[in-house]
Parts: C-alpha cells; sequence; structure tokens
C-alpha cells in the first residue's frame, strides 16, 4: 500500500513538473512561432516575419498582394494610425473612406498578431571622439580623418534602464572632400564597450558606394529588446540598401536584408 502511494505522489510530481517546464517554455515557445508579421521599411522593403524567420519580398507580385490591406503607420518613428496602403512604385496611405494621407518623413508599417513598438530619437552631436578613433585605427584609417556625415544615437534599445549610443561615421558622397578610401561604420557604446553593427571600408568608391544611417529602432518580436534597422543610400535615385540587425550572444546579427 505504501509503494502504491510512493508512486502515486511520484507521478503527480512528474504531472507537475512538466506542467510547470509546459508553462515556463512550452507556453513562450508557441507564442513565438505563431508570431506573424509584415513590415514595410519605405518604399523599397517589404519583409515578412513567420515561423521566427524573416523573408524580404523581392518580387511585384508579391509587394501587391497587401494593396488595401490595414497596417499601422508611422512617420518619423512617430505613429499615425492604422491606415490602408496601396503600392504603384511607391506606397500610399489611404484612409478607410480611401481618403489620402499625405507622408512625406521616414515611413515605416506593419502588420502583425502582436504588437511592435519604435523608438522616437534625435540624431545627436559626437563631442566625445575617444570611440571613434578608437574605430578608426582598428580599421586602419586616420585619427584625422574627414567625415560626410557624424552623429550619434543615444537610446536604451535593451530596456536595462541603461542608455546606448549608437554612433555612424562614413565620408561617403562627400561634397567638399575626395576621400582616398571610402567608408561607412556603425557601432554601439554600451557600459565602455564597443558593438560593431555595420562596417565598410575600402569595398567600393565613388558613385558605387551608399551612405548608411541608422533608419529605426524597432521592437520587431515583441521581446523587450529594439533591433536596429540600418539603411545605406545610394546615388541619385538607384533606392536604398535596408538592413535589419539584432543583439542576440552580445552581438549584432544580419537578420534580413532587401538585397
Amino acid at each position: 500500500m505504501a509503494s502504491k502511494k510512493a508512486y502515486i505522489i511520484l507521478i503527480a510530481i512528474i504531472v507537475i513538473f512538466g506542467l510547470v517546464m509546459f508553462v515556463l517554455f512550452g507556453v513562450p515557445n508557441i507564442k513565438k512561432e505563431a508570431m506573424e508579421s509584415v513590415l514595410i521599411v519605405g518604399d523599397n522593403t517589404t519583409w515578412v516575419y513567420k515561423e521566427q524567420k524573416w523573408t524580404n519580398q523581392a518580387s511585384l507580385v508579391a509587394i501587391e498582394q497587401y494593396n488595401w490591406r490595414e497596417f499601422k503607420v508611422f512617420e518619423s518613428n512617430k505613429e499615425l494610425g492604422n491606415y490602408y496602403l496601396w503600392h504603384d512604385d511607391k506606397w500610399y496611405a489611404f484612409k478607410e473612406d480611401r481618403e489620402a494621407i499625405n507622408i512625406t518623413g521616414n515611413f515605416i508599417a506593419y502588420d502583425a498578431n502582436y504588437e511592435m513598438k519604435i523608438l522616437d530619437y534625435m540624431e545627436n552631436e559626437v563631442d566625445d571622439m575617444t570611440y571613434v578613433y578608437q574605430v578608426l585605427e582598428e580599421n586602419n584609417l586616420a585619427r584625422d580623418s574627414l567625415f560626410s556625415s557624424i552623429y550619434k544615437v543615444s537610446v536604451d534599445f535593451d530596456g536595462d534602464s541603461i542608455v546606448e549610443d549608437f554612433y555612424l561615421i562614413t565620408n561617403v558622397f562627400a561634397l567638399d572632400f575626395e576621400p582616398e578610401e571610402d567608408f561607412g561604420i556603425a557601432f554601439m557604446v554600451k557600459n565602455g564597450e564597443i558593438y560593431n553593427i555595420y562596417n565598410e571600408v575600402g569595398v567600393a568608391v565613388g558613385l558605387d558606394n551608399c551612405k548608411p544611417y541608422y533608419n529605426t529602432f524597432i521592437d520587431t518580436n515583441n521581446d523587450g529588446i529594439y533591433e536596429v534597422i540600418l539603411s545605406c543610400g545610394k546615388y541619385s535615385t538607384e533606392g536604398v540598401i535596408d538592413r535589419l540587425y539584432q543583439f542576440e550572444d552580445n552581438q549584432f546579427k544580419l537578420m534580413v536584408s532587401n538585397q
């Protein structure tokens, strides 16, 4: 009789342990696997998130399937509201009665079965060049290099109540000087450590290059940590390269690109 009671207790413990493990690990994983979204970045990029993977929608047929679909729309990182989108060489936004909405700033839109959050931020001057000099030296670039763009963005992207600094330095498409070697570098500084995001040095020259800039900080998978959309503008009307980076295992990893 005692052995039967012990057996029943053991079974109960195993069942309870299994339920606890399912609640702690199984339920979150099921929720993650069920997440689906369409993310539109400007007029050049449409990405789909499904089964915890990002894919780029490159064909016109794939993009136009989202015509007259309702999206949550952001302009310059501020929420505008829900609007219906139509693609015809570029994206147009409309109210439900098909009244057009004028969008002039940086355009982001998403449709998902969960909420995405976008950080508002400002570009600030770099008043301390310590980390810039360090990155230049690591890339065998002169400390007195000239820039066509240099700034930093200060945001708490990982929700730890500590502000991280995201730097952007480049000499691409300079107007008043001709660099010997083109470069575009984006990196984050957290607790005095440098984490590289994007680094292109001497890969292309002149008008064949592209000029990087921070586009958006967005929590694409609802985990409280914001991903980085880094864009790179090509010369004239040749379009924009968009890349989505996720901070994982103490480094920024490229999740998807429109190229």
